[in-house]
């Protein structure tokens, strides 16, 4: 009995520690934090409470927050189904990338945004296999290709435009493929502005 009432009392020095800790990151002046740990039915179940002086700041950060990123998902994607692109399936994996606009834009002038994907690549990626073999890349899946174009992007392409892509990444120079990715490009820009101003 005594054992278990000083890992009670031991739980609840843990928790004033954590509860002082949480104060510094937070801001939150510590006369506005209250944490108690109460037995809760015996002496080994605590509950942890803490309380601010404004509990729904945080809250309302976050809706807000979320409710753009749920904006921008809906208008990507309806932007993509109005254009029948299979990679409207992928929006939110797309979204997720630091450079989703230029993903989507290289995808419509290499598959037609992903209707004619060959090993579930959007983008004419090749790869090397074996001694000097070079061809197109093979992916287990479309999420997977979107992933590695990312990282692709972040290696060699990383802050270029799609004029500097353009004899680069496609070779030779081609007039119709950057018109083609300019096009979904500014598009996604536009969206992207819709979101930020309805959200201002």
């Amino acid at each position: 009995m005594n054992a278990s009432l000083k890992a009670l009392q031991s739980a609840k020095n843990k928790i004033a520690v954590l509860a002082a800790l949480v104060s510094l990151v937070t801001g939150i002046h510590p006369g506005s934090l209250v944490a108690h740990a109460q037995a809760v039915g015996s002496e080994k179940s605590i509950v942890f409470e803490i309380k601010t002086q404004n509990p729904g700041s945080l809250i309302t950060m976050d809706h807000e927050k979320y409710a753009k990123i749920d904006k921008k998902v809906t208008l990507v994607r309806e932007y993509l189904e109005s254009k029948g692109a299979p990679l409207a399936d992928y929006t939110e994996i797309l979204l997720a990338q630091d450079d989703w606009k230029t993903i989507i834009a290289i995808s419509n002038a290499e598959s037609s945004l992903g209707k004619r994907c060959y090993y579930n690549n959007c983008s004419g990626i090749y790869g090397q296999f074996g001694k000097g073999y070079a061809g197109l890349k093979r992916y287990d899946s479309t999420a997977d290709w979107i992933v590695d174009l990312q990282k692709l992007i972040d290696r060699r392409y990383k802050g270029w435009t799609l004029k500097q892509m353009n004899g680069i990444y496609v070779y030779p120079r081609s007039s119709n493929w950057y018109a083609a990715t300019t096009q979904i490009y500014n598009d996604l820009v536009e969206i992207e502005q819709q979101v930020e101003t309805e959200s201002a």
